[in-house]
């Protein structure tokens, strides 16, 4: 894949990933008609591609989970978490053939995965609770969207994945060894700017973070008759109900729970990431040190409230 230079974009723009939990953002920015912002969202398909385009450079924010904000601070991106989006309640998994029973039955097993994502991190999680490491399994790297159709066609005995893909491997038979309820905070999504970019495109941000928050997706908020669902139904090829399943297993902070989530002195997201630090540099998942209060900034949040 070729990437457009960085000096040639003139354009803010964000790298997405398939997720039920950034639709609220996209319905909101087309609520708005933001069409003469100089916002442009990239659509990926899996993300370690939204990660690499913010890494080189080609994007100038991303929406991210916080193990993949750690990695792309190790590695001097320099990101700045401006929004929490979404919290995964269960619509991160871990999917195993019928029969398999718990995440001990994965002993030897061919397990997908994509590697340095947040599909890694809830595995290791799984696996680490149950006295267990990636020694004890057959890994098989895939990238996210990759793993609906590994687990349809080939001889997988698992896969980690999140919806929409997950959802429609459960309504498949696939069985639920492991999710998201089970890591709190860790599996939350933010969306993240470059230090550079914050300074370049403050509007653009600015009008991003408040759009958004003036449509936090709720459960059962959105309709079948809602403007620009047809629009999200296609783009993560799920049914009306699916979709209201789907949304039901993400949290999506407003405004107040947004600033009180990322109060640098003693907020929840601080003491997580800062755990998370702590448990990756242990496994040499990162490579250096570095202040966890930085990664985030609330001042696009707090412009926000009423």
């Amino acid at each position: 894949m070729f990437w457009s230079s960085f000096e040639d974009k003139k354009s803010f723009t964000v790298a997405v990933n398939i997720w039920p939990g950034m639709e609220a953002m996209l319905m909101s920015t087309h609520s708005r008609k933001l069409q003469n912002e100089r916002i442009n969202f990239v659509e990926m398909s899996w993300s370690s591609a939204a990660t690499g385009a913010f890494r080189l450079r080609v994007a100038d924010a991303a929406i991210v989970t916080l193990d993949e904000l750690l990695r792309l601070e190790d590695d001097g991106a320099r990101p700045r978490a401006v929004l929490v989006l979404g919290i995964s309640a269960g619509s991160d998994t871990i999917l195993g053939r019928p029969g398999l029973k718990s995440i001990s039955d994965l002993r030897g097993k061919r397990v997908g995965v994509e590697l340095k994502s947040s599909g890694e991190h809830l595995l290791m999680h799984a696996l680490s609770k149950n006295n267990m490491s990636m020694k004890d399994i057959q890994v098989v790297p895939l990238n996210l969207a990759e793993t609906e159709t590994a687990y349809d066609d080939t001889d997988l005995d698992v896969v980690v994945t999140a919806d929409p893909w997950s959802i429609r491997l459960r309504d498949k038979g696939a069985a639920v060894l492991y999710d998201s309820q089970a890591v709190g905070l860790e599996l939350s999504r933010v969306l993240i700017v470059s230090e550079d970019a914050l300074k370049t495109y403050s509007k653009e941000v600015q009008t991003l973070v408040s759009s958004h928050l003036k449509h936090v997706m709720k459960s059962g908020e959105i309709d079948a008759g809602a403007d620009g669902l047809e629009v999200i139904l296609r783009r993560e090829n799920l049914t009306p109900e699916q979709w209201h399943r789907a949304v039901e297993l993400i949290h999506a902070p407003d405004a107040e729970e947004n600033l009180r989530l990322m109060n640098p002195a003693g907020g929840e997201l601080v003491k997580c990431l800062k755990k998370m630090a702590a448990d990756m540099q242990r496994q040499n998942l990162l490579k250096h040190r570095f202040n966890i209060e930085p990664l985030l900034n609330s001042t696009f949040v707090e412009r926000s409230r009423p």
